[in-house]
């Protein structure tokens, strides 16, 4: 069911018009390998070799398609509970961008590290311990919860890079962490890569200049870059932020392997909208993204999503234009694809609220643990199974 996008008229016309011939002047063809800039032959350090060998899983092409006569009408939608926040975190310049899991303690990404200063004046990004975390969950009347901020030791990336717009995504497996930059210079997108180590007793992240990595992006548009990182133990795979057919014909994610160094495309499932962050994966290659769609963004607009058309909408979701979601995807020996695993569906507010969730990690076997940007406010959420 199509509604109306809820925002004064005026003011959505001209943001229209500006947006549209921005998209019209930034969608092109990827740059030419040519004009790369000098850090395309930097390669990841070798000394971040992997703790583990992963096998990617068997094709699922044989995976049979749910008959359409078995598509509910309003599938269940998960509602969301709120973690209080305070301290620099709960502030909009925090601008959260990625999450992931270092043991039980939880990395929380800001885009910006370098503009939240901690006390002993090093760039910081924000840890919370996955106790704190289920005692809050557990109390009936909480308080607010604090984030520690752990020292980011980096190099001044706004420097070297062009068009330098911050971290975008963080993946962490044992001491090694890994992160993607994203640039925008003069409306040409880069993507990069770049990784370091956490120091033993946990107090600082410590970034290695010299593994600093242009990787290519699949399609050019405006501010879109790679938005999740994946490990599998030999590889680092890197994922786009837009893989719906309409806006890229070539849907991929970027590998680089971790001994070889070599780097490569490899397929990535269509799936419309965008993809915001991915959690780690599980013993069976399996893991889940993020998928949104905020209606200011109408250029991502589609009335084909062969999700929906499969699994149906839930309540919000038929009365709303935004789209907050989950999907579970498979490693699989020809790319990435769908498990046919039912989508988490998250219980919308309405259009005015579409919120910009920019990190995910499961949280057990309980359900997941979500964080919006500074739109429309920082967000900490789990998001329970159905």
């Amino acid at each position: 069911m199509k509604n109306k996008i809820l925002y004064p008229l005026p003011a959505l016309f001209i943001l229209i018009i500006f947006l549209s011939g921005c998209l019209q002047n930034e969608i092109t063809n990827p740059p030419n390998q040519e004009t790369v800039q000098k850090t395309e032959t930097s390669t990841l350090t070798p000394t971040l070799l992997p703790s583990r060998t992963f096998t990617p899983n068997p094709s699922p092409t044989s995976t049979p398609t749910p008959s359409p006569t078995r598509v509910p009408t309003h599938p269940a939608e998960s509602v969301i509970s709120t973690i209080g926040l305070s301290g620099p975190i709960a502030t909009p310049k925090a601008q959260i961008s990625g999450m992931a899991w270092l043991g039980e303690t939880l990395m929380i990404l800001p885009q910006y590290p370098e503009r939240l200063i901690n006390q002993s004046g090093f760039p910081s990004i924000f840890t919370l311990s996955k106790q704190e975390i289920l005692a809050y969950l557990q109390d009936p009347n909480p308080e607010p919860l604090i984030p520690k901020q752990l020292s980011f030791q980096a190099p001044e990336l706004d420097a070297q890079i062009k068009g330098y717009e911050g971290y975008e995504a963080i993946a962490i497996e044992g001491e090694n962490i890994f992160l993607t930059v994203e640039a925008n210079d003069f409306g040409t997108m880069h993507g990069f890569l770049i990784s370091g180590r956490i120091n033993p007793a946990q107090t600082e992240i410590r970034l290695d200049p010299a593994s600093l990595k242009e990787i290519s992006l699949p399609q050019q548009i405006i501010n879109y870059s790679y938005e999740a990182l994946v490990l599998t133990g030999q590889e680092v795979i890197t994922i786009y932020e837009a893989n719906g057919q309409e806006l890229n014909s070539n849907p991929s994610a970027y590998i680089v392997d971790r001994v070889s160094l070599e780097s490569r495309f490899i397929n990535f499932e269509p799936i419309e909208y965008r993809i915001t962050d991915a959690t780690a994966l599980d013993e069976e290659g399996h893991f889940w993204v993020m998928n949104v769609f905020m209606p200011i963004e109408f250029w991502l607009y589609t009335e084909a999503d062969p999700i929906f058309e499969q699994y149906g909408r839930g309540s919000t979701h038929s009365t709303y234009l935004n789209v907050e979601r989950m999907l579970e995807l498979e490693y699989t020996e020809n790319g990435f694809a769908l498990t046919g695993r039912e989508p988490v569906q998250i219980e919308l507010v309405n259009e005015l609220n579409s919120r910009n969730w920019e990190a995910l990690v499961r949280l057990d076997d309980l359900g997941f643990l979500a964080m919006t940007d500074t739109y429309p406010e920082t967000i900490l959420a789990f998001i329970p199974f159905p």
